[in-house]
């Protein structure tokens, strides 16, 4: 039994790897999955926050690290010769502004840094951390984000 698990994990280990790997490849993947996590996480503070769920804090620090650990590197996600391709949603003013889209990605890894140790102590904490988080999100998506029908 231990041995068929052993497989079992190996092998489950290598689908794993070679999934991260394919993803590595393809930045248009892996900033849609950034994205993903990060819009993942914030739907789930903001239940936390509206009263639609209800609070957990650890689940709260977990939803904001994702977003910390996902914005980290994200404007590395947009070489040149990937603004067409995929299904994006990525406007060219990305390529057009760099230095502001890397200002807004950072001002979310700001955001989600400070807020980061704060979320877990309570309802109150995390609606106050909202605010800077969700502003940041709102403000490069306004700059930096085709919305597609």
């Amino acid at each position: 039994m231990r041995l068929r698990s052993a497989f079992l994990f190996t092998g489950l280990g290598a689908l794993a790897f070679s999934v991260a790997a394919f993803a590595q490849g393809d930045p248009i993947q892996q900033r849609q999955e950034a994205m993903k996590a990060i819009g993942g996480s914030m739907k789930t503070l903001g239940e936390m926050a509206k009263g639609v769920k209800p609070y957990d804090g650890s689940a709260a620090e977990a939803a904001m690290g994702r977003i910390h650990e996902s914005i980290a590197g994200f404007t590395d996600l947009f070489p040149e010769g990937t603004e067409m391709g995929g299904d994006t949603e990525a406007s060219p003013a990305i390529w057009e502004k760099p230095e502001e889209f890397k200002a807004d990605a950072d001002a979310l890894a700001a955001a989600a840094a400070a807020a980061l140790p704060e979320v877990g102590k309570g309802l109150d904490v995390l609606r106050a951390s909202m605010g800077s988080v969700g502003g940041a999100c709102k403000d490069c998506h306004q700059s930096f984000r085709i919305k597609k029908n």
